[in-house]
């Protein structure tokens, strides 16, 4: 009974190493301009595979996939990056830079940064569309130092983050009490950080610190929505066409027919019973999945921020 299981091991080990030999000969020989890049910005279950899948149906672009995760894109962690990473507008930091030249250039690639697209799209691509949940502190610094088309910043209501985090499973090994930052350049910012959290003692503070340390700085930088679209997922769910107008008119394209037959889809990592085809559930779906107190601590923990963005009801408040 186990033979079949030792096979298709082994045929995975052997198709991702072929996988990768072939993106490793493929690095810098793509025809994609870096100029052209389109950065996508969110949380972790924040909606940004749908966006993404939308985004990619522009003709000749391929997605890089979340190449902040230092643990299976080593190459940010070896010059230094944390996990959460911030850099200070008008500091220099050329190793940084570099890595993200070649990012947007298409001369980083592995089986894990391109796995929602293919070696064909690759190669017909003439832009990358890269998508990141662990860069929102980057933004100010990226847009000050790359000319590219204006980034787009997707923001979720944090409970319904929250709700999803705990639904998906894949942080269930956290702990509630928040992770000691390790020492790492241009740090400040973070530490900051940990002396607003006050007492965490359950896994919805736990999270929703997390959603907090990643988008207090994006959201009151005096720079938002301006310098990068900030778009409210639940605008993109109410009122797609029109929030994705909102998205491609600083590029000077008309929206995709395709990229409105993609929004009526689920992306590839929504769980199963999401309430794809009702907004109003969908976007409700949190009330019933915490608790009235879980939702106050999370509540709670966004006013510590500064955030007004949030608060009990399911839309947020734009200024």
């Amino acid at each position: 009974m186990k033979r079949p299981g030792i096979i298709e091991r082994a045929l995975g080990r052997v198709g991702h190493w072929q996988l990768a030999q072939r993106l490793s000969a493929m690095q810098g020989r793509l025809h994609v301009d870096p100029s052209k890049a389109i950065l996508l910005f969110a949380s972790p279950r924040g909606g940004s595979t749908w966006l993404e899948e939308m985004l990619n149906t522009i003709p000749r672009t391929a997605t890089i996939w979340e190449p902040l995760d230092i643990r299976n894109n080593p190459a940010f962690r070896e010059v230094g990056f944390w996990w959460r990473q911030h850099i200070p507008e008008g500091v220099d930091w050329p190793e940084a830079e570099a890595l993200f030249d070649d990012l947007f250039a298409g001369r980083m690639l592995s089986p894990y940064l391109t796995q929602s697209t293919t070696p064909r799209a690759l190669e017909e691509a003439d832009r990358l569309v890269v998508k990141f949940v662990r860069g929102n502190l980057l933004l100010p610094w990226l847009v000050e130092r790359f000319p590219l088309p204006k980034p787009v910043l997707l923001i979720r209501h944090p409970c319904a983050v929250v709700a999803s985090m705990i639904t998906h499973g894949a942080w269930n090994k956290l702990e509630p009490v928040p992770q000691v930052i390790p020492a790492h350049p241009h740090d400040g910012l973070l530490r900051g950080y940990q002396d607003v959290l006050g007492n965490v003692s359950t896994i919805e503070e736990r999270y929703a610190s997390i959603w907090c340390m990643s988008n207090a700085h994006v959201l009151t930088h005096p720079n938002n929505d301006r310098a990068w679209t900030t778009v409210y997922y639940e605008d993109l769910i109410m009122d797609t066409e029109a929030t994705l107008q909102r998205i491609f008119a600083p590029w000077g394209m008309e929206v995709p027919e395709a990229a409105l037959t993609m929004s009526r889809k689920a992306s590839r990592t929504t769980r199963e019973n999401a309430q794809v085809h009702d907004p109003q559930a969908q976007l409700r779906a949190w009330k019933k999945a915490l608790t009235p107190e879980a939702q106050e601590r999370i509540i709670a923990m966004v006013k510590r921020f500064g955030i007004n963005a949030y608060d009990h009801e399911i839309l947020p408040h734009k200024r």
